[in-house]
């Protein structure tokens, strides 16, 4: 079950400029499998896009290495399945 929550996280991604797809939109698209993700996996999927959108809209975010200041370990969650880093 563990291979399907991370499937959505790792496939989380911008699919075209300015369009992401994260948690049941990646099922869909990729065809990963639909029944073995939880709350989590979307709640993990979720942060992920949110830190594609900010590095594609240039704002600074964790991820890149931009932000400057305090690092908060909730924000890093998603970053561990980031192949672009």
């Amino acid at each position: 079950m563990n291979t399907a929550e991370d499937a959505i996280v790792r496939l989380t991604r911008e699919v075209v400029p300015g369009i992401m797809v994260t948690g049941m939109e990646v099922a869909e698209i990729d065809g990963a499998p639909r029944m073995g993700p939880t709350f989590g996996a979307m709640m993990i999927s979720g942060q992920k896009a949110a830190h594609l959108a900010l590095k594609a809209l240039g704002q600074p975010n964790v991820l890149d290495g931009s932000y400057v200041g305090e690092l908060s370990p909730e924000l890093v969650l998603a970053a561990t399945e980031t192949v672009d880093s």
